[in-house]
C-alpha cells in the first residue's frame, strides 16, 4: 500500500529547522556542561582523598583515668555511628533539609535550575537547592562563598561522594561533620552542649530542634534567640508530620513542649591552665596546624576528679575571703575584659593551686587563677611571688643536714642584724610583735617563730639555705642573705611544691610531669614521658626528720586550723604570709599527695 505523503518531508521545513537548532543547542549545553565539569574539576579533592572522608578533629587531651578534658580543635566534635543517631533526628532532617535524599543522585536537579535561572534572569543571590550531599561537600571542601562557581564545585563534588558512598555513609558523615552553633560540630557534640546527655537520647521535640540549626546556627542559637529556636523547631515538626514521618498527634504534642536547655558553660574546661601548658609544649614541639589538625592525643596526668574538687574549694573559699574582709570590688562585680592573655593583676582577689604526686612527679590539678577567661596569666607557674614563712622549711632542713636537731634550744629574743646587705641595720620582728623565749626548733618552726629562723640561718649560713632549696627544686634565683629566712625571695607555686615533694619521697627529688605519653590518631607513640627523679637531694633520714617537724605545724603550730575541721590523716605543711597579708601560702603533703595554694 502507497503512502500518501513521503516520510521525509513528513515535518515542515520550519519544524525541522527548530528541530536542527534545538539539537545544536543541546550539543552546545552539553559540550558547555563537559567543558565546565572539566574546569571546575581542577583543584577539586582528590579520589583518594574522597576515598578516605574523615570530619575534622583535633588533638584531645584526656586525663589520667581516660577521661576528655578538652579537645583542641577548629571544629570541636565527637564523632558517632549512624547507629547511635536517633531515627527521629534523621527523619527530622531529611524532612526539613532533602526530601529527596533517598532517591536523588546527589542534587536536585529541579531545585538546582530554579536557583540558577533566579541567579541568572532575576539578579538574586544564589540560595536554596543544596542537598544533604552538597552541604557535606560544602563543608568538607569548599568556603561558604554563594557563588555560582561554588553552587557548580559543590555539585560536582555531591556526585561523585553519591557515586562512592552509599546513602547511609553519607548521613554519618554529615551528622559528624555539620555545624550546630556555638562551636558544636557534628550531632553528639551538640546533644552535650544543649541538653547535656548523648545523641541517642534526645527526645523528638530536641531532633527537630538540632534538624533545623544547620540551615542558620546562630539565627535560630537556641541560648541567645530562643524563641526563633522554637519556630524553627516547630517548622520541622511540621516538616515531619507532612512526610509521614510522625503523626499530627505527635506534632502537635512536640510542639507544645518548652526549650529546655543545658545552662550555658562559660568555663572553657575544668583545668584550663593546665590545658594551657600542654598546648604550649606541644605547640613548641610539633606547631600550631599540628595541634589543630594533627588529631594528637594527649594522656595527661590530671585527675579531673581532684582538679574539679580543688576549683570548687578555691572559688568557696575565695568568695568567703571576699565576704569576711569587705574585699571590693569582688570577683562576682567584675566584668571580663575582651581577651585575658595580658591581664596580670585583676581588681578582685586571686589564687593559684598546684598539686602533684610526689613519688612520680604527676601534677594532678592545676589552678592558675579565678578565672582564666578574664585572665590567661597562669599564677601556679609563671608567677613569681614573695614566699613568705613558707620558705622557712629550707632553713630547718639545712640545719637538721648538719647535725642540728628538733630538740635544740634558740632563744626566740631581739635581735638587731648590722648590716642587712644594704648598709643599713635591720630590726627582724616576730609577725605578732612578742618573743616568746628559750624554745625547741620545732616549736619554733610549727609557731613560724621570726626571729628564731633569722639566727638558725646565721648559724648555718645563708649560701648553705640556698644549696638545700636549689637540691630540692627551687629554680628561681635566690639571693643568700638572711633575709631569706622570712622569704625575701620571689618564687613560683610549682617550685615550691616540687620542692616539698622531696620530703614524703624519701628525699628524692622528681620533675613536675604534665603528660605520660602522646600519641598519633593511630595509636603510634610521638613522645612518652618518664619520671625524671634524682636520689640524695636529702637523706631519708632529713626527709624523715623534717617531715616530723612540720606534721607539728599542723598538730598544734599555725595550721591547727585543719585539724580543728575534722583533718585527720597524717599530714604535714608549712604556711606562710607577707607583709599585710599581700600574700597568703600553704604548701601540705601527705605520703602520697602534695599541694600548694597562694
Amino acid at each position: 500500500m502507497k503512502l500518501p505523503f513521503k516520510t521525509s518531508l513528513s515535518l515542515p521545513p520550519p519544524v525541522r529547522r527548530l528541530l536542527r537548532w534545538a539539537l545544536y543547542g543541546l550539543v552546545f549545553c552539553l559540550g558547555l556542561a563537559a567543558g565546565a565539569f572539566t574546569f571546575y574539576s581542577r583543584g577539586m579533592p582528590s579520589t583518594k582523598a574522597l576515598e578516605d572522608l574523615q570530619p575534622k578533629q583535633g588533638t584531645k587531651v584526656f586525663d589520667r583515668s581516660g577521661e576528655l578534658i578538652y579537645e583542641f580543635a577548629e571544629e570541636r566534635r565527637i564523632v558517632v555511628p549512624l547507629a547511635r543517631v536517633p531515627k527521629h533526628l534523621v527523619d527530622a532532617t531529611i524532612a526539613i533539609e532533602d526530601r529527596g535524599f533517598r532517591s536523588h543522585i546527589g542534587i536536585d536537579l529541579f531545585g538546582y535550575a530554579a536557583a540558577a535561572k533566579d541567579v541568572v534572569f532575576r539578579g538574586k543571590r544564589l540560595r536554596g537547592a543544596s542537598t544533604i550531599t552538597q552541604q557535606l561537600a560544602r563543608n568538607l571542601f569548599l568556603t561558604m562563598d554563594r557563588t555560582l562557581s561554588r553552587k557548580i564545585a559543590e555539585a560536582i563534588l555531591a556526585l561523585k561522594i553519591e557515586r562512592m558512598y552509599p546513602k547511609d555513609k553519607i548521613l554519618e558523615l554529615y551528622f559528624n561533620q555539620i555545624n550546630y552553633g556555638h562551636g558544636a560540630y557534628g550531632v553528639e557534640t551538640a546533644a552535650q552542649m544543649y541538653f547535656g546527655g548523648h545523641v541517642d537520647s534526645l527526645t523528638l521535640a530536641q531532633c527537630a530542634l538540632l534538624a533545623g540549626m544547620p540551615r542558620g546556627p546562630s539565627l535560630y542559637s537556641p541560648y541567645d534567640r530562643p524563641q526563633a529556636a522554637i519556630k524553627r523547631r516547630n517548622t520541622v515538626l511540621d516538616a515531619m508530620a507532612q512526610t509521614g514521618a510522625i503523626t499530627r498527634d505527635e506534632c502537635r504534642a512536640a510542639q507544645a513542649l518548652p526549650l529546655v536547655l543545658k545552662p550555658r558553660e562559660l568555663r572553657l574546661n575544668d583545668a584550663p591552665y593546665f590545658v594551657e601548658e600542654i598546648r604550649k609544649h606541644l605547640e613548641s614541639r610539633y606547631g600550631a596546624n599540628a595541634i589543630y589538625q594533627g588529631q594528637m592525643v594527649v594522656h595527661s596526668t590530671l585527675d579531673l576528679r581532684l582538679q574539679r574538687i580543688a576549683n570548687q574549694a578555691d572559688e568557696d573559699w575565695m568568695v568567703k575571703l571576699e565576704e569576711a574582709h569587705k574585699f571590693t570590688p569582688a570577683k562576682k562585680d567584675v566584668r571580663p575584659p575582651r581577651g585575658g592573655e595580658g591581664v596580670v593583676n585583676t581588681p578582685y582577689l586571686q589564687s593559684a593551686l598546684g598539686a602533684m604526686d610526689p613519688r612520680t612527679g604527676h601534677v594532678l590539678a592545676m589552678i592558675g587563677g579565678r578565672d582564666y577567661l578574664m585572665s590567661k596569666f597562669n599564677r601556679a607557674v609563671q608567677s613569681r611571688r614573695q614566699a613568705g614563712s613558707t620558705f622557712k622549711p629550707f632553713v630547718y632542713i639545712a640545719a637538721v643536714d648538719n647535725g642540728f636537731s628538733p630538740g635544740d634550744v634558740i632563744v626566740d629574743a631581739p635581735i638587731v642584724i648590722e648590716d642587712d646587705g644594704s648598709g643599713l641595720p635591720w630590726y627582724p620582728q616576730n609577725y605578732d610583735g612578742t618573743f616568746d623565749g628559750p624554745m625547741s626548733l620545732r616549736k619554733a618552726l610549727a609557731l613560724s617563730k621570726n626571729l628564731v629562723a633569722v639566727k638558725l640561718i646565721q648559724k648555718v649560713g645563708p649560701s648553705t639555705v640556698v644549696k638545700y632549696a636549689r637540691r630540692m627544686g627551687i629554680k628561681t634565683p635566690l639571693p643568700a642573705v638572711l633575709s631569706l629566712a622570712l622569704g625575701s625571695a620571689d618564687i613560683s607555686l610549682l617550685d615550691m611544691v616540687d620542692a616539698f615533694a622531696v620530703l614524703p619521697n624519701r628525699g628524692t627529688r622528681v620533675d613536675p610531669m604534665l603528660f605520660t605519653k602522646v600519641t598519633d590518631k593511630a595509636g603510634a607513640v610521638l613522645e612518652e614521658a618518664r619520671t625524671y627523679s634524682e636520689p640524695g637531694a636529702l637523706s631519708p633520714q632529713t626527709a624523715y626528720v623534717a617531715t616530723s617537724m612540720m606534721e607539728s605545724v599542723l598538730n598544734g603550730g599555725t595550721a591547727y586550723a585543719a585539724r580543728a575541721q575534722g583533718f585527720t590523716r597524717p599530714a604535714a605543711g608549712k604556711t606562710g604570709t607577707t607583709n599585710d597579708y599581700t600574700d597568703a601560702w600553704f604548701i601540705g603533703f601527705t605520703p602520697d599527695l602534695v599541694c600548694g595554694v597562694w
